[in-house]
């Protein structure tokens, strides 16, 4: 296991476990949920260097203004392919806009990607095909995992089958965190488990 797994499991799992649990029959809230995300951002900067920055849609992004020209116009922050990014510079310094500071040193590079997706299993099944086409370091899944456990283990078979349904997973795997939450009235539940050595099932990520 890539030691970076258990660094990342050890700061979103407690994040995710703080998200407050939805009310009713909803869903916890994305945005909440990509902020728990955001506490991965000194772990990647740490692995691969800085600067990296965050992007999900609507996020409050305050480190923009530091690739912004302007200091009281800082960009927007718009979801670029996947739910939520780290990555090696930002867009708009990648694509040379006029109004952002030049990169310097390294290229624009996708280090961690994410997709959060909390509804039926085929849904999931599809945002786990499109971590796949990101080429990246790290990718984590957040999904809604079966309550019961025979349910659970099959669908992990499923996915890990989807997985090497992909042309060019076993070219380069990388680094996954799989994040299966649960939840009731009182707090969510996040069960953290990651590709094993021979990437034929899913194993828990120990972080003791």
């Amino acid at each position: 296991m890539d030691p970076i797994v258990r660094q990342l499991a050890r700061v979103i799992g407690p994040a995710i476990l703080g998200v407050p649990p939805p009310l009713g029959p909803r869903r916890p809230s994305k945005m909440a949920l990509y902020g728990a995300l955001k506490e991965a951002r000194p772990i990647i900067e740490k692995r691969f260097g800085a600067p990296v920055f965050c992007r999900y849609s609507g996020s409050p992004e305050r480190p923009a203004k530091t690739y912004s020209k302007k200091d009281d116009r800082p960009f927007k922050v718009l979801e670029y392919l996947w739910d939520f990014s780290l990555s090696r510079y930002a867009i708009p310094q990648a694509i040379d806009d006029p109004a952002a500071t030049p990169m310097v040193r390294g290229k624009f590079e996708l280090l961690f990607v994410a997709e959060s997706e909390l509804g039926t299993s085929n849904e999931i099944c599809r945002d786990l095909l499109k971590l796949l086409e990101a080429r990246t370091s790290v990718r984590c899944l957040i999904y809604r995992q079966p309550k019961r456990t025979r349910e659970r283990q099959r669908f992990e078979a499923r996915m890990v089958r989807v997985m090497h349904n992909h042309a060019y997973f076993r070219r380069g795997p990388g680094a996954w965190l799989f994040l299966g939450l649960s939840w009731g009235h009182q707090q969510i539940q996040c069960d953290i488990k990651t590709l094993g050595k021979q990437l034929d099932a899913l194993t828990p990520v120990r972080t003791a």
